[in-house]
C-alpha cells in the first residue's frame, strides 16, 4: 500500500485490531443475497479481513476480493472460511486490479468506499460489471445508540482535533461518505440492527479503536497509552463486570453504477 489516504491499514498493529471489530448483522448478508441480480460473481472491494467475502462465498460461484493491504489479505485467508477454493485473493488497489474473475454481478464495498478515487473507481466497475450489476455499499459497525454515547462524542471531540488537527463534525464527515452517491442509480438504502446484542470487554473495546485510521497506533504515538487509559476509565462506569453490551446498525445503499 503507498502512502495515500488510508495507508495505516497496512500496518500490523491496526490489522492485528481487526478482529476487536463487531460483526455485521445476520440481515446485511441476507439482504445482499436478496438484492444480487445472479449469483455467479462477487466483487469485495476494500475487502480488508473479508468479512462479506468468507460469509457469502458459500452463495456465490466465485469471490474476488480486493484489498490494497498484504497485511489484511493475509490475515482473511487465516480466518475462517478464508481459505474456500472459490475465493480469489488480490493485493491491488480497487481502482486497478485485474479484472480477471468478472464480470461481476454484485459489487460490495464495506466500510471502504470512501478511501477510493471514485473518479477512477466507477469506471473500472462499469467496465467489468455483468448486465444487471448491482454495486452495495456498507457503512456501519459502531455501537448504535450506546448508553455512553454523549460521554464518546465528548471524547471525540477532545480527541480527534489532537490528532487529526480538524476538529470532530459527525455531520460533515457523514455528508462526504455520501459522495460516490453521483456515480449510481440508487435503488435503495436500509439499515439493519443486531438481532442480539454484542458482548465485548473494555480492553477489547479500546483496542477495536486501534483498528482504525484516525486512532492508529502510529498516529497517537506517544500519546496511546493517556488515550487508552481515558477511553477506559470512560466506559467502565458503563459496564458490567467490565463487560460492554451493544447492537450495531449497519447500513446498505445500492444501486446500478451510471453510464460514463
Amino acid at each position: 500500500m503507498d502512502q495515500r489516504r488510508g495507508s495505516a491499514f497496512s500496518e500490523t498493529d491496526v490489522v492485528a485490531n481487526y478482529r476487536y471489530r463487531p460483526p455485521y448483522p445476520d440481515a446485511v448478508f441476507r439482504k445482499l443475497l436478496a438484492i444480487a441480480p445472479r449469483s455467479e460473481h462477487l466483487l469485495d472491494i476494500g475487502c480488508g479481513p473479508g468479512k462479506i467475502s468468507c460469509a457469502l462465498a458459500g452463495a456465490f460461484t466465485s469471490v474476488t476480493a480486493v484489498d490494497p493491504s498484504e497485511h489484511m489479505i493475509a490475515l482473511g485467508r487465516s480466518l475462517p472460511g478464508g481459505n474456500a477454493g472459490n475465493i480469489r485473493w488480490i493485493e491491488s488497489f480497487a481502482e486497478d486490479f485485474p479484472a480477471n474473475g468478472g464480470p461481476f454481478d454484485l459489487t460490495v464495498a464495506a466500510a471502504s468506499i470512501h478511501w477510493m478515487d471514485h473518479s477512477r473507481l466507477f469506471p473500472h466497475l462499469l467496465a467489468n460489471a455483468a448486465p444487471g450489476h448491482v454495486m452495495a455499499v456498507i457503512s456501519g459497525d459502531d455501537p448504535f445508540e450506546p448508553p455512553w454515547q454523549s460521554d464518546w462524542h465528548s471524547f471525540l471531540g477532545k480527541w480527534v482535533p489532537e490528532v487529526t488537527g480538524q476538529p470532530f463534525d459527525h455531520d460533515k464527515r457523514s455528508e462526504g461518505m455520501r459522495s460516490y452517491q453521483s456515480y449510481l442509480n440508487l435503488h435503495g438504502s436500509e439499515h439493519f440492527v443486531s438481532e442480539r446484542p454484542f458482548e465485548q470487554n473494555v480492553e477489547d473495546f479500546v483496542s477495536c479503536q486501534h483498528s482504525r485510521d484516525t486512532f492508529a497506533p502510529s498516529k497517537l504515538g506517544d500519546r496511546i497509552a493517556r488515550f487508552d487509559a481515558e477511553l477506559s476509565e470512560l466506559l467502565r462506569s458503563y459496564s458490567n463486570d467490565d463487560r460492554l453490551s451493544f447492537v450495531v446498525c449497519t447500513r446498505i445503499v445500492w444501486g446500478e453504477i451510471k453510464p460514463i
